[in-house]
């Protein structure tokens, strides 16, 4: 049984990211951590709303700290009913120290984790994707399910290749944590330069373990800058998909497989994205 935690503000509850993180588990039969990230940092005030013309009101602040409790007591209650209501085995862990260090720690112990696009734990605009997004995609200890801002049931998987072993080794992770997603239709997506050839790298090797997982797979091989293709290539596409990439960080081999292809795949699709890589 795969270990899946899923990662939630609890003053600013993703809904459509315990909906993903329900789905899935009870799809594949997994268990669930609710990991509530209630950093102590963290809060729904801001400082300026403490003071008055005697300084600090120690009144108000503690009226605001328990108000702040009871809202995280009470959206980790709702994850409760959730799961119970989905019939799936689930624990829930609350973490009070610096929200990106307390996951990164809990993906060392996990074997995937979902977490919502817009998350950012600050109250500060950010540009997108958030530090917090950002600090997570590049250094967790497990694949990572970016969630978009709403639910809907997956209708064919889109595994980006580019020859090299990371995204051998995001696909590979994909069909181990998702063996129910096998009937669906998959496409291999490839990009090449303007100048190159249509060759598929290892194409033989690569079709033979994917005929193992995936019946139903078709191949396409783009040509251009990859951020540009496969957006652009996407956007023609009816289905609900899922994009299966690797690495995240830009110290890769990989040009492509690059924090910008990821992070255009987040921006412009309201779609998961599995990111995994190989260390």
């Amino acid at each position: 049984m795969n270990k899946f935690i899923a990662a939630f503000d609890g003053l600013n509850f993703s809904e459509s990211n315990c909906d993903y993180a329900v789905d899935f588990t009870k799809s594949e039969k997994a268990h669930l951590t609710g990991v509530f990230l209630d950093d102590k940092t963290y809060t729904s005030y801001k400082i300026y709303e403490l003071v008055i013309e005697e300084g600090v009101s120690e009144h108000k602040l503690k009226k605001l700290k328990h108000e702040d409790q009871e809202v995280r007591m009470n959206t980790s209650k709702k994850f409760e009913t959730i799961c119970d209501d989905a019939s799936i085995e689930y624990n829930i862990h609350h973490d009070n120290e610096i929200a990106v260090q307390e996951l990164l720690h809990e993906s060392i112990f996990a074997d995937l984790l979902i977490v919502n696009k817009d998350e950012k734990f600050v109250h500060h605009e950010e540009k997108f994707p958030s530090r917090f997004i950002k600090d997570i995609l590049s250094h967790a200890q497990c694949p990572v399910l970016v969630t978009p801002d709403s639910f809907s049931p997956t209708e064919k998987i889109i595994l980006l290749y580019n020859g090299e072993p990371n995204s051998v080794y995001a696909i590979k992770m994909f069909t181990y944590l998702f063996s129910s997603f096998h009937h669906l239709p998959v496409e291999i997506i490839l990009v090449k330069n303007i100048e190159d050839n249509l060759h598929l790298p290892d194409h033989k090797l690569l079709k033979e373990l994917l005929r193992r997982h995936f019946p139903n797979t078709t191949y396409t091989v783009l040509k251009g800058i990859a951020e540009d293709e496969v957006v652009r290539h996407l956007q023609l596409e009816n289905k609900r998909f899922i994009t299966v990439l690797g690495a995240y960080r830009r110290t890769m081999v990989s040009r492509w497989f690059q924090s910008s292809l990821a992070d255009a795949l987040i921006k412009n699709f309201n779609m998961p994205v599995f990111i995994a890589h190989n260390k």
